[in-house]
């Protein structure tokens, strides 16, 4: 593997946008929004077939899911990169988000939490120690 060194003329990514398939795109906007603290960029189709929402320079979309789909057999999860952590943590059980592993500081130089969504899918908060 050979290592680029970043120039001043190199693009800098700055954000990314996963895209969820989801069997209720309109439940899972209202979630994400009420619930998670996100924007509302666009819902597109009636019925809705696309949507896309933003919590500060993070996105989120949602696209209709295959009918077998299942986020709970999805393999992984989404890790979001967060200050201030404890407030987030805090707004989330007070939602009654579900909470699948509660915040703690790790040997590995993370804070985190991880909750489960509305559709099934692990979200990760972790803030740098």
């Amino acid at each position: 593997m050979s290592i680029k060194t970043v120039t001043p003329t190199t693009p800098e990514l700055f954000g990314t946008s996963p895209v969820l398939p989801v069997g209720d795109i309109p439940a899972a906007v209202n979630y994400y929004c009420d619930t998670l603290g996100f924007a509302l960029d666009f819902v597109m189709g009636e019925p809705p077939s696309h949507s896309s929402m933003t919590r500060g320079r993070v996105g989120i979309q949602f696209t209709n899911a295959p009918s077998d789909f299942s986020a709970n057999d999805y393999p992984g999860w989404f890790y979001f990169l967060v200050d201030g952590i404890d407030t987030p943590y805090e707004d989330y059980t007070a939602k009654r988000v579900t909470v699948s592993r509660a915040l703690q500081s790790h040997a590995h130089g993370m804070r985190e939490f991880e909750v489960v969504d509305c559709n099934g899918f692990h979200l990760r908060f972790g803030q740098y120690l």
